[in-house]
């Protein structure tokens, strides 16, 4: 049996580094792929090996002989890196308002026009969906989805407060409760407060109304425990979660088709209650779908976002937890809307811009911008004159009227052709000659039909090109005047946000956007994917490729902008596959003659290489140390007095303002309705939608006022944990591998000095000691990134503590004692006067407790790396371990006077027996055969791709190569396959019967000819 190869697998992979991205990153996907393929079968292989266990169920010496224990942690290492893979996440939102288009593009990116149901009305208080990567091979689960309910207790608080509302909502009309604001207010507080009431009431009985069944006259006589009895099928739903898997499309589309939209199902109560239909979308909390789609591999999972501005207050922490999470983000907006819009990027809230500035994901490779339905609205005639261009509509007209001379030729030719062919049939007595003149006359008219059909036809051809050419330069005009629209307006939002900021001085970087008609796209795929059973669809106006639609231009940076998180993820798996791979690799060797001892490997590693473990121990521990003292000096709160100083002074004006619809806005003094500010207070400050006069508008001022903090520390920020410590993780590697690298090669120069007939063989376990460094390299950069990533998700959590200080405040705010006239007045000042008096330790206490959690994530680094540093002395000293095994057989001593070691003596394993000895023997064989198979795979995966044989490759990945080398929208227009038309043919049988009659007499006519010139000579 040939033996693994012995080539460095590390190597292969690092090899691929000089490869473009695009490139490389399949490859990296396929080597993780193989490598967990083949870690699963050798798990299998080794758990069917033959295990012995002794009389207290414990291994016994033959288990111990096959490596029993070691093989058991190498089996559980498998599973663990088979599990992380399945579990490693880059949430990509992508949101937009009612109607944008999310859930059409959603498809589009997946590849499954119906699997996500296309929004309704509701979209807007519709479940939040994900979709990622189903890595289950069960051909019966080919699609699944995990559908989560919210819990009984948020229901409960929703409804609770449904019905004060109606309570609230009778005061008011039955004039009980006394107005409750200024004298001086010109607008009237009881139809202001009555509307905004009105408004919660309709939009909360909106979802009760599906699910049980009940109108708002009906629900007036109910209350929240009429509504979640034990036996109703709502409440059976509550706080659990429903699987759905299906083996094909076509049934699991219409089964999770419920859950997605505003569909009914039938949900049946507990024992003994009723079962009816209901649609359940408004107790869900979110949605997991998973299938089997290209840009979901290596652990993309897209999540179908609403916009920040229409997220109801059910499911507004839920939204949240998405936003915070995010690594990528997608803002879709439609074309026609955009155009007539401010920007497309009202979309985004403030605090959603300044979450993403602070985890520097505010540029081209963390958000772009997506104009749907790109074919919308497009009049190529008007973008025409608009960008004076007349002579194209004039070159359009032309083409028609030549169209339309052709057609009308044609028309007039018919029926000459149809007397002359009349005139031929057998009832017509005519004489040869006649017959041959006649046939003469009517194959001229003949072919002047053709070229006259041949003339038309490329006239059409030519009208086609040119009308498609016209539709794709009006998109695309329209699409550059928004391009440049958006970013000029994001421009100016940066330099002011830049102004406001102390020590901010970064570029402004503009998203990437990108124009997508969904529409043009499917029937284009399917003609690509030159599927037989599946309807052909004429392709859209203007779009005559793939390329033209935007979906593989969207696909490709969305590949490219997660690169690397994914790669980093990626390699950190397969330099573990790699340790696995290595360890069986020595333990299954059967290539070097052993030295027989009167010592075990344990004794003879204590005796000759512990010093140098214990060096290199030590070596890695003042690394860390070093190491430590720089992550220590990236602290983003080192000095925040000046911070805090502007946030005090601007809390204050924030405060005052507070009582206005929109400070900032063009009617600056507009007061808010009553019913708008005390709700508001009564939630704490926090998160509240606003539905007054049908106009949706979300508050948080506790956001706000965390903002203010946070816009004057960003620039620090940014910098201390997304430049100066991602700049740490380059240099350790460098030192770790300096340090490691240096020490292997004394630990082999040692083994080789003592067992010299042995030094072939521990040449070829210098690369397998030394690749042991990757994994420290990997756990070492994976620290660094959890003290940023951890870091910075703690500003996230300053609008909570802010809104916990500032919580005996606002209840004080919203208490009964400040009822009567005035009462908004007199709210709004127990609120300013907590400024005033409390704003400066109000932030300095939350402030600082946000710098304790980030002293605590520092803090937690050295001993993330004293573990590493454990786990990568304990498997260099495994490694070596195995490698002892192999060189060296431990001979039991005959007595006290024979104690040298290294002398020969009878051959004795002890606690071994001849049957245990074969079984090992036959175990290594078959992991020898299995690690040969594995490393072949990996060899094949990682073959270099010269620049000139991309296209080679290309082929061999697949449909994902398509979308991957088309990271830009085409500039030009060309038909491309669709302007290679047929020739206009007849579409009746008389044209065909002329042709059949001509062809037969064809012979007949030459022989005429012929005999005539005969005569005539």
């Amino acid at each position: 049996m040939q033996s693994a190869d012995a080539t460095d697998p590390n190597g292969k992979i690092e090899s691929l580094n000089v490869l473009p991205p695009q490139v490389r990153m399949p490859m990296l996907e396929d080597c993780l792929d193989a490598g967990l393929k083949y870690s699963s079968k050798l798990a299998q292989l080794i758990e069917h090996a033959p295990q012995e266990t002794g009389d207290d169920g414990g291994l016994d010496a033959d288990a111990e002989a096959l490596g029993r224990e070691k093989h058991d942690q190498w089996i559980k290492e498998a599973d663990e890196i088979k599990e992380e893979h399945r579990q490693f996440e880059i949430l990509v939102g992508v949101q937009g308002k009612t109607g944008a288009g999310k859930t059409s593009l959603l498809n589009a990116l997946l590849g499954f026009k119906d699997l996500l149901p296309p929004n309704d009305a509701l979209v807007a208080t519709a479940a939040i969906c994900q979709v990622a990567y189903n890595y289950f091979d069960d051909p019966k689960k080919a699609f699944r989805a995990e559908i989560t309910f919210r819990k009984h207790l948020d229901v409960k608080h929703e409804l609770n407060r449904f019905f004060e509302d109606i309570k609230l909502r009778n005061e008011l009309l039955n004039g009980k409760r006394q107005p409750e604001d200024d004298d001086d207010d010109k607008d009237s507080p009881d139809s202001s407060d009555l509307g905004e009431v009105i408004e919660r009431i309709n939009a909360t009985a909106e979802k009760i109304g599906p699910v049980w069944g009940h109108n708002l006259t009906e629900l007036e006589g109910m209350s929240t425990q009429d509504l979640l009895n034990k036996g109703d099928p709502a409440v059976k739903l509550l706080s659990t979660t429903k699987k759905i898997s299906s083996p094909d499309l076509a049934t699991f589309a219409p089964a999770i088709k419920p859950y997605l939209d505003a569909t009914t199902t039938s949900v049946s109560g507990r024992a003994g209650h009723e079962t009816r239909d209901m649609a359940v979308w408004p107790l869900i909390d979110h949605v997991k779908v998973y299938v089997k789609s290209d840009i979901l591999r290596g652990g993309i999972v897209l999540v179908d976002l609403p916009g920040l501005g229409e997220i109801v207050e059910s499911r507004a922490a839920v939204a949240k937890k998405f936003y915070n999470k995010l690594t990528v983000t997608i803002v879709v907006t439609p074309s026609v809307r955009a155009a007539g819009e401010k920007t497309a990027v009202d979309l985004m809230t403030e605090n959603q811009e300044i979450n993403m500035r602070m985890s520097g994901k505010l540029d081209d490779r963390g958000y772009c911008i997506v104009l749907s339905k790109a074919d919308d609205g497009i009049d190529w005639e008007t973008t025409a004159r608009n960008q004076h261009r007349q002579n194209d509509i004039k070159t359009m007209a032309e083409l028609n009227k030549q169209i339309t001379d052709e057609t009308a030729a044609v028309r007039n030719i018919k029926p000459r052709l149809r007397d002359l062919f009349s005139t031929l049939q057998p009832n017509n007595k005519l004489s040869k000659e006649q017959q041959r003149t006649r046939r003469a006359e009517l194959r001229d008219m003949r072919d002047k039909e053709r070229n006259h059909l041949k003339v038309r036809s490329d006239l059409q051809r030519q009208k086609k090109e040119f009308h498609w050419g016209q539709i794709f330069t009006a998109v695309q005009s329209r699409s550059a005047r928004l391009e440049k629209d958006i970013n000029h307006y994001l421009q100016g939002k940066h330099a002011v946000f830049m102004k406001n900021c102390p020590g901010a001085h970064a570029p402004y970087c503009p998203p990437k956007i990108f124009p997508v008609s969904v529409r043009a796209y499917w029937p284009l795929r399917r003609r690509n994917e030159e599927d037989p059973n599946a309807p052909q669809e004429d392709p859209l106006y203007g779009f005559p490729d793939e390329a033209y639609t935007g979906i593989p231009a969207l696909k490709s940076w969305l590949y490219e902008a997660t690169i690397p998180p994914r790669e980093r993820h990626m390699k950190a798996l397969l330099h573990r596959l790699v340790g696995l791979y290595n360890s069986l690799r020595t333990w299954s060797d059967q290539e070097c003659e052993k030295i027989k001892l009167h010592m075990t490997p344990e004794e003879v590693q204590e005796k000759y290489l512990n010093p140098e473990f214990k060096v290199l121990e030590k070596k890695l521990k003042a690394f860390g140390v070093d190491l430590f003292d720089k992550v220590a000096g990236c602290n983003p709160l080192r000095n925040t007095n000046q911070a805090l100083d502007t946030c005090v002074e601007k809390c204050i004006e924030q405060v005052k303002n507070w009582i206005y619809k929109d400070p900032q806005g063009a009617n600056p003094h507009a007061k808010l309705a009553y019913a708008t500010f005390f709700a508001i207070i009564k939630a704490g400050g926090g998160c509240f939608l606003s539905r007054a006069k049908g106009q949706r508008i979300i508050y948080d001022w506790m956001d706000g006022l965390a903002n203010t903090f946070r816009n004057q520390i960003v620039s620090q920020w940014v910098s201390s944990l997304h430049k100066q410590l991602p700049g740490l993780e380059a240099p350790a590697r460098a030192d770790i591998d300096a340090r490691w690298d240096y020490r292997v090669t004394k630990i082999i120069e040692i083994l080789t000095k003592n067992f010299p007939r042995q030094r072939k063989y521990l040449a070829t376990k210098t690369s397998v000691l030394k690749s042991i460094k990757e994994e420290v390299k990997d756990l070492v950069a994976k620290a660094l990134d959890d003290v940023a990533v951890n870091s910075d998700g703690l500003h996230k959590e300053l609008a909570a503590d802010l809104k916990d200080k500032w919580k005996s405040t606002f209840k004080k705010a919203a208490g009964s004692k400040l009822k009567g006239k005035g009462s908004m007045k007199n709210r709004h000042q127990v609120l300013v006067k907590f400024a005033e008096t409390k704003a400066d330790k109000t932030y300095k206490d939350a402030v600082m407790k946000m710098k304790r959690n980030v002293l605590d994530e520092i803090n937690k680094f050295p001993m993330q790396l004293e573990a590493i540093f454990i786990t990568a002395s304990r498997k260099l000293r495994e490694q070596v371990d195995l490698i002892m095994d192999n060189i060296v057989e431990y001979e039991k001593e005959q007595g006290d006077d024979d104690i040298m070691g290294g002398l020969e003596g009878e051959e004795e394993e002890v606690g071994s027996s001849e049957e245990s000895r074969k079984q090992k023997t036959v175990l290594q064989e078959s992991i020898r055969t299995m690690l040969y198979e594995w490393f072949s795979s990996w060899d094949g995966c990682t073959d270099d791709v010269p620049m000139n044989d991309a296209e080679d490759s290309d082929q061999k990945q697949g449909t994902r190569a398509n979308w991957l080398k088309q990271s830009k929208i085409p500039s030009s227009f060309s038909l491309g396959s669709l302007g290679h038309v047929e020739n206009e043919v007849e579409d009746n049988d008389e044209g065909q019967w002329i042709d059949i009659y001509m062809d037969a007499h064809a012979e007949e006519d030459k022989l005429l000819i012929k005999k005539e010139g005969v005569d005539s000579d």
